[in-house]
């Protein structure tokens, strides 16, 4: 893996044959001149075959991958880890140096504060090849309508994606101030061009749903928690991803802090939340699978609680308790997003509560607001969620004296002291940095003033200041 982005022609005509072996020399006896012969004709019938090759020198860091595209067989693309993705078109001459024209989209200063974003893999969709997708060196996936875009020079403005997509947790880590380097490292289409499968590093691998995009679908981003509708008509899920998953290898093991049974709070309210199945009139599908998922949870084997739970969801999806049990579970695997998709079946199961007035709704009403605190303080959201507890304590008051709420809140507050700290300390770093630099920069004004009454004093020429010479 470096720099080059290079081109192999392997079609008839674009070889260069050589010899691999020169022919021996000849030999006066008849009988080495026929082993020579025979030899020679072997030697003549082997080459050495070299491909035309056109080196493209564009990028200024590793080419991290290089796509091609069927409909258009006279263009491939490349993505660098410099923030940029590099359009070739064997048409067109002068596309091999850093400042050729040839820059398609442009991230050199799309992150935070303008920072660089390296490109990880990019890819086409065959059925709308205006369409492409750029695995990046941050949580986004971005997706760039190809007809809004223009090549040019490197330098340019940033290019703005047609929709930016991530798993919902790692922004909120991000912005949490947990230091996590999970990023996207590599990006496919689906043969129907509807679906967006992309695997992240540290995390697991995620399936976006993009059908409507080459319609101009508004920018996802799971930091504004946009609430949008389906095509069926329903309110769609606080986070605007696809709720598919998949996880192979060693990556779906649990890590973090994780509730590893069910909470004392939760066990009071377990005669509730059956009540408000029964309310509900479960189908006997439906009753037989939170049957399984309640015993699963028992027996602590989450991942088929989560399982249970979602086919029970399935089955009946207005019953505010499967989302407050699903919850639970979510809480208990641990394992890498499940705080967030936690936290979107509390929110669900409150929008579903407040349709479903009685004693068993308000039972699942108070399982999803604690799962909520619970949720939020898994994703380093601690004011929202010691914000979220007071909103418990106010309308549960019985619960104030409770050991685990408590204990809970005491947690919470830790953690947002412990933040603040943190926060003051890098303040005063940074201020002690700029102190810093501001002195190092007085001092040389002082150097160069001593230097320049030196010279003065003896008769030396001045110099003079290399900006100053440039601007002449």
């Amino acid at each position: 893996m470096d720099y080059t982005v290079q081109m192999h022609e392997l079609e008839g005509g674009a070889f260069q044959i050589s010899p691999k072996y020169r022919s021996s020399s000849s030999s006066s006896s008849n009988g080495v001149a026929a082993a020579a012969a025979r030899r020679q004709g072997q030697q003549q019938r082997v080459h050495h075959i070299v491909p035309w090759t056109t080196v493209y020198q564009c990028h200024k860091s590793r080419v991290k991958e290089v796509e091609v595209c069927q409909s258009e067989p006279t263009m491939f693309w490349s993505a660098g880890e410099d923030g940029i993705i590099r359009q070739y078109d064997l048409r067109v001459p002068d596309q091999k140096a850093y400042g050729s024209p040839n820059v398609l989209i442009n991230l050199t200063a799309a992150g935070p504060h303008q920072q660089l974003v390296e490109c990880k893999g990019v890819d086409v969709n065959h059925l709308q090849p205006h369409l492409m997708a750029v695995a990046c060196g941050d949580p986004y996936v971005r997706v760039f309508d190809r007809r809004k875009l223009a090549t040019s020079r490197p330098g340019g403005r940033p290019s703005q994606p047609l929709l930016q997509l991530t798993c919902p947790h790692l922004p909120l880590l991000l912005k949490a101030g947990i230091n996590r380097r999970a990023h996207t490292t590599h990006v496919s289409f689906s043969n129907r061009g509807d679906k967006l499968v992309t695997s992240y590093h540290g995390d697991h691998a995620y399936i976006f749903d993009v059908t409507g995009a080459a319609e101009g679908a508004p920018i996802a981003l799971c930091g504004q928690q946009q609430q949008q509708r389906s095509r069926s008509g329903s309110r769609s899920p606080r986070f605007p991803i696809n709720d598919q998953q998949v996880r192979s290898g060693n990556i779906g093991l649990p890590s973090g802090d994780q509730i590893t049974q069910i909470t004392a709070a939760d066990k009071t309210l377990d005669q509730g939340a059956a009540d408000l199945a029964a309310i509900c009139n479960l189908p006997e599908t439906a009753e037989a699978s939170k049957v399984s998922g309640n015993n699963a949870l028992f027996e602590q084997r989450y991942s088929a609680a989560v399982a249970d739970f979602t086919a029970a969801i399935a089955a009946a999806p207005c019953a505010a308790g499967l989302y407050a049990q699903r919850a639970l579970a979510y809480l208990n695997r641990g394992w890498e997003g499940d705080a967030a998709y936690a936290l979107r079946d509390c929110d669900m199961a409150l929008d579903l509560v407040g349709q479903q007035p009685g004693a068993a709704a308000a039972a699942a009403e108070q399982q999803a607001r604690l799962r909520q605190v619970h949720a939020l303080k898994q994703l380093g959201q601690c004011q929202c969620a010691a914000a979220a507890l007071d909103t418990y304590n106010r309308i549960y008051p019985q619960a104030v004296d409770n050991t685990e709420i408590t204990g809970l809140q005491k947690q919470l507050e830790k953690q947002i002291e412990q933040r603040q700290t943190y926060k003051m300390k890098l303040r005063l770093q940074r201020q002690q940095m700029r102190e810093r630099q501001l002195q190092q920069w007085q001092q040389r004004q002082q150097q160069q003033r001593s230097a320049a009454a030196a010279r003065e004093r003896y008769g030396l020429p001045q110099q003079q200041d290399p900006a100053m010479a440039a601007e002449q």
